[in-house]
């Protein structure tokens, strides 16, 4: 077995790093009552921060696997939160919150804490401002389409 790489303080510096950053992100969907709250989403960001880690605990390895493997199984978690209904597809946020909390995640269990910071500050503002600004768009096409339809514009 290799040397490890990362002291216990710096594998707990980057864990809690990678699980703060996670409750932020899970803080802003649990407070707009959001599916994949406080709980799921520092799990993924631990969960992926764990992973990183591993090639600096069990010494020097191949760090793009280690992340294609962070990158589809968080893909796959994702995938069971999208649901469809008829023509509705729900979720599809939520799975997209998910992995991109696990790039967080991984970027923490790495070290790039500022990275990290980054991409946690990215999601929560995308998903306060882009929501508001989808029903708008979402309201008025509907608005739109109900004005067409009463004028006897079928297409």
């Amino acid at each position: 077995m290799k040397e490890p790489q990362l002291d216990a303080i710096d594998f707990l510096v980057r864990l809690s790093v990678a699980a703060l950053l996670g409750l932020a992100i899970g803080f802003e969907r649990q407070w707009r009552q959001r599916a994949a709250g406080l709980h799921t989403s520092s799990l993924v960001a631990i969960g992926s921060a764990l992973f990183a880690m591993l090639d600096a605990t069990l010494g020097p390895g191949d760090t793009t696997r280690i992340v294609a493997g962070i990158v589809t199984g968080v893909g796959f978690i994702a995938g069971g939160s999208i649901l469809r209904s008829g023509l509705t597809v729900t979720g599809l946020n939520t799975a997209a919150t998910m992995w991109a909390t696990a790039a967080v995640g991984a970027l923490a269990g790495f070290g790039l804490f500022r990275q990290a910071a980054a991409g946690m500050a990215a999601i929560i503002i995308l998903n306060l401002v882009l929501q508001p600004l989808a029903q708008a768009i979402d309201t008025r096409s509907q608005q739109q389409r109900g004005r067409s339809t009463e004028d006897g514009d079928s297409g």
